[in-house]
């Protein structure tokens, strides 16, 4: 992870380390017992509305996760503020870049992933996060950045279908999803070059230590493998769908979209094994005609109650660890930060995509079509 360097000692010294977090996130479960009911509001979104008859366009992925942000944080911040939220989007990697470029955003906030953050920010496309304003020790010191507000961390897992894999009997390792004699049928990838090289190394007997620098001709080498039994998904409730009809056996999901359709009665799990964690944030495009409330926004991101409300619905793991005494129990185990699920995977590395995205984004559009 990228972080400010200037203040990072300090802010070592202000939040404990990974193996705290999760020293932290042991005793807040044990302490939790049954979840108490959240409260809308916290006592500092009490205070006096003060930006009423202002607004903001929020942007996010859509589907289930717009709901759960909207219900964890939109509808608290307008209650607590009197501003309006407007959803915008759904979020699109090539209509955000064009609106970065042109330095003309009519998004406020949106949400992007890690490596889009690590990316972009380089370039200057980002608000500064105003710090008298966002209070950012309340973010585990692993997440912080000075261009977003890490809101939820996740997971790429190896998703089955229990019709045709039932749970026992189904792909356990990255090896068995690119095994289509022993695990026949189609199975899905995201459309997206990270981190379906990842999983090709992975298929290919790398270990997850070994993975970065990714040697990319032996990853497209393994792909070259299942080609003719891969679909590609590119919005994650096309692959909450494919999962649920029945239409791939295993492959790629996120492992909040398999709770939700786990919930739903989809015949849907997921595999821990081989597990990479991704984070989100919250960014604020520069130019962005309403910078000034969506820096207000982020005070609301950064709030226990909030995240775990967040969790509650789809579980994604909260980046303020306070979140997890009011996480529901049955939620818990499915959190990519739970220690027995953070221990059998790893966090991408998006110093490394940072620094390869562009030029592996083409090869990735190339080996699509040849």
């Amino acid at each position: 992870m990228t972080h400010a360097t200037s203040n990072q000692a300090a802010r070592d010294a202000a939040h404990p380390q990974p193996s705290a977090g999760r020293r932290r996130f042991l005793k807040a479960a044990a302490a939790a017992g049954a979840s108490a009911a959240l409260p809308l509001l916290s006592g500092r979104a009490l205070a006096a509305s003060h930006l009423s008859g202002r607004h903001m366009v929020h942007t996010t992925w859509g589907g289930v996760y717009r709901d759960a942000q909207v219900a964890a944080y939109c509808d608290p911040f307008s209650a607590a503020t009197g501003a309006e939220v407007i959803q915008g989007g759904p979020m699109n990697a090539a209509k955000l870049s064009a609106m970065l470029k042109s330095g003309k955003p009519i998004w406020d906030v949106v949400d992007v992933v890690d490596v889009s953050l690590a990316v972009d920010s380089r370039k200057g496309y980002f608000e500064k996060i105003d710090t008298a304003v966002v209070n950012m020790s309340e973010i585990e010191a692993e997440y912080v950045h000075d261009y977003g507000v890490a809101n939820i961390v996740w997971s790429y897992n190896i998703g089955y279908n229990t019709d045709a894999f039932p749970t026992g009997r189904h792909p356990r390792s990255w090896a068995d999803v690119f095994d289509v004699a022993k695990f026949p049928g189609k199975r899905t990838l995201r459309d997206r070059v990270f981190p379906s090289l990842e999983h090709a190394l992975l298929a290919d007997g790398v270990k997850m230590q070994d993975l970065y620098p990714l040697d990319v001709d032996r990853a497209f080498a393994k792909l070259d493998t299942i080609k003719d039994d891969l679909i590609l998904w590119k919005s994650n409730s096309e692959s909450q769908q494919l999962f649920g009809d029945g239409v791939v056996g295993c492959g790629l999901i996120l492992n909040g979209r398999a709770f939700d359709s786990h919930k739903k009665g989809a015949p849907v799990a997921i595999e821990w094994n081989q597990n990479i964690r991704s984070v989100d944030y919250y960014v604020i495009p520069k130019g962005a005609p309403n910078a000034d409330v969506a820096m207000q926004f982020m005070t609301h991101v950064t709030r226990a109650e909030n995240q775990a409300r967040m969790a509650n619905r789809l579980a994604y793991a909260p980046t303020n660890l306070d979140a997890f005494a009011m996480i529901d129990e049955e939620v818990k185990p499915w959190l990519s930060t739970h220690p027995d699920n953070a221990a059998r995977g790893i966090l991408i590395s998006i110093d490394y995509w940072r620094d390869n995205l562009e030029a592996l984004t083409k090869r990735w559009t190339e080996w699509k079509l040849s």
